[in-house]
């Protein structure tokens, strides 16, 4: 270039292609920055294996176990066709199979801590009896085909839930509840919830919430009726709870059985055997009016009752507590004359009235007719007599023990 030659500048072209060209630059260094930051990740990333999530608690079964056995009861272990009978021994399982015949009576234990008590005639299916070894929750599941059973769910510090299934109807007991259930060859099912809460689900869909002294009846078709109230549990009073009772000649003694009434109750169920169990009650009596009923002819032994109350719409509530007395023979002079105060005896015209105080669950009779005697001992009744006669009142009472106490009064009917 010649010395007084002048430097053309640079044109707008040139400018944009020099601008372009580093542009292009950048692009490719950032573009490389990204795929070399891709390759470090993947290597981390293959160098790193991931730790797989842990597999899912499996449940342990943990099983139920027979407390007391009486009578015919046996067991049909899951896959077999052979019918064993139960013992201590045996363990159940899923889907064990157990009947009780006739008089056969059960009580399970399961490891939560449910207690299932079986009656005559019944036939359940084990569903589940198992325990989540992570979180300890324990489920019990059972399958009641036919029969009657009692139940009583675990505490409410167990975590876990008790499902018992028929077919019409499964109900849930929260912890700590007590109830009954009923289940009929069609099916039809009847759940009782004594003491506690649960939820029933019909096979038709309806969800029905049972709180204490609450029950529900479901059709064979699955179709639950209203929810009804139950009555309140009587109150036994005599003979007091493991009482031992002395006759001269017990089969041909008067025992006397009390209860406190239930208020709104229309009659009561009261039922006397040998065994706790009522797996052959030697009274069943259903529908009974009154809080007193008189045993005869009952011989020397040990004897269990209970009484439940039962609604005007035939519902029955709990049974009392179970109570025991025996009966033995003694000779007369070893027993005891209960107290026979006599209070008032006021004649008015040919009605008699006598007022007086005896010893509770004493036999109190005048001239062969009975008096009721109320639970405190008290009695207050009105006996009349034919007009223009004179008699002597013969007050006799025989008292818990067998002990006999009688007075006589001379008693003159005006006309």
């Amino acid at each position: 270039m010649a010395p007084d030659e002048k430097q053309k500048p640079a044109s707008r072209d040139d400018r944009i292609e020099w601008f372009t060209v580093s542009y292009r630059s950048l692009a490719l260094v950032a573009a490389s920055i990204v795929l070399v930051a891709a390759v470090v990740a993947l290597l981390v990333r293959g160098w790193r294996t991931p730790t797989p999530p842990p597999p899912p608690a499996t449940p342990v079964e943990t099983g139920a176990r027979f407390v007391a056995i009486e009578g015919n009861v046996q067991v049909k272990r899951a896959g077999t066709l052979e019918w064993v009978p139960a013992t201590r021994a045996v363990v159940l399982h899923h889907n064990d199979l157990v009947r009780t015949g006739g008089g056969g009576t059960a009580e399970l234990h399961f490891a939560d801590g449910t207690v299932f008590n079986v009656r005559p005639d019944c036939l359940f299916t084990i569903e589940e009896s198992s325990q989540n070894p992570v979180s300890g929750q324990q489920r019990v599941a059972l399958s009641i085909q036919s029969g009657e059973a009692n139940f009583q769910t675990a505490p409410r510090t167990v975590s876990g839930s008790t499902t018992i299934s028929t077919p019409t109807v499964r109900t849930t007991p929260e912890r700590d509840t007590a109830g009954n259930i009923q289940v009929a060859q069609s099916g039809e099912t009847g759940v009782r919830i004594f003491r506690g809460a649960g939820r029933a689900e019909t096979r038709s869909g309806q969800r029905i919430e049972l709180t204490s002294n609450e029950g529900v009846k479901v059709n064979a078709s699955g179709e639950a009726g209203k929810k009804v109230a139950l009555p309140n549990v009587p109150v036994l009073t005599a003979p007091p709870h493991q009482t031992e009772v002395a006759y001269p000649d017990p089969a041909r003694a008067i025992t006397l059985l009390m209860w406190n009434g239930v208020a709104g109750a229309t009659g009561y169920r009261v039922m006397i055997d040998f065994s706790p169990t009522f797996a052959r009650p030697l009274v069943d009596r259903q529908g009974y009016h009154g809080t007193q009923m008189e045993l005869r002819g009952f011989e020397t032994g040990t004897y269990y009752w209970k009484v439940a109350a039962v609604e005007p719409n035939g519902s029955e509530g709990n049974f009392s507590d179970l109570w025991r007395f025996t009966l033995v023979k003694a000779p007369p002079s070893a027993l005891a004359p209960p107290p026979l105060t006599i209070e008032a005896l006021e004649l008015k015209g040919n009605v008699l009235h006598v007022r007086g105080k005896t010893e509770a669950g004493a036999t109190l009779s005048l001239n062969g007719l009975r008096i009721d005697v109320q639970p405190d001992g008290s009695f207050n009744e009105f006996v009349t007599f034919e007009p223009g006669a004179s008699t002597v009142v013969v007050l006799r009472v025989t008292g818990v023990s067998g002990g006999v106490n009688e007075q006589r009064r001379p008693v003159v009917v005006l006309n």
